[in-house]
């Protein structure tokens, strides 16, 4: 049963983070952290009391990808009356785009999925839901995300591109 057919029998589908992808950028980090290390350590001047802070600094940029893993809630979820993100709650008639935006170097960044809401008329960026958070690869969650608001939302037919924010003149 796919998750279109899911969502309009009224069940809720809820969506947990991509553990693959989260598990692959710790392997990352810590690679990068083991290079680091080796090329600090071998320095003439470093000390070793710089080795330890080093260490220090090297083990939470490896923890810090690593405690994504110990999400065990769904960071998603979906239902016929709107979506969830991290427990905060959008009708689908409140959701007004959504667009995925890919990063131009996919190093340490596979994406981001951008859902905007109109504020008083204006389109607002509600979430910037990053590809940790979903299982689902971020074009398959756009184009769920897109069928739930034509299916579901009253103003269906304003999915039209939003405009670019406008940034403020510096002074």
């Amino acid at each position: 049963m796919n998750l279109q057919s899911k969502i309009l029998a009224g069940d809720k589908v809820k969506l947990y983070v991509n553990k693959r992808l989260i598990f692959s950028n710790v392997l990352l980090s810590l690679a990068a952290s083991i290079l680091l290390y080796l090329l600090f350590s071998h320095l003439k001047g470093v000390t070793g009391t710089e080795e330890i802070i080093l260490l220090v600094f090297l083990a939470m940029f490896v923890l810090r990808p690593f405690f994504r893993l110990l999400n065990v809630m769904p960071t998603l979820e979906l239902s016929q009356a709107g979506i969830g993100y991290r427990g905060d709650f959008e009708p689908w008639d409140a959701v007004f785009d959504v667009k995925v935006v890919r990063p131009k170097v996919r190093l340490f960044s596979f994406g981001r999925l951008m859902l905007y809401t109109k504020i008083k008329g204006e389109p607002e960026l509600a979430w910037d839901i990053t590809a940790y958070d979903s299982e689902l690869d971020l074009l398959e969650l756009e184009a769920l995300i897109k069928f739930c608001i034509a299916e579901f939302g009253e103003n269906a037919e304003s999915l039209a591109p939003v405009l670019e924010e406008k940034q403020p003149a510096s002074f």
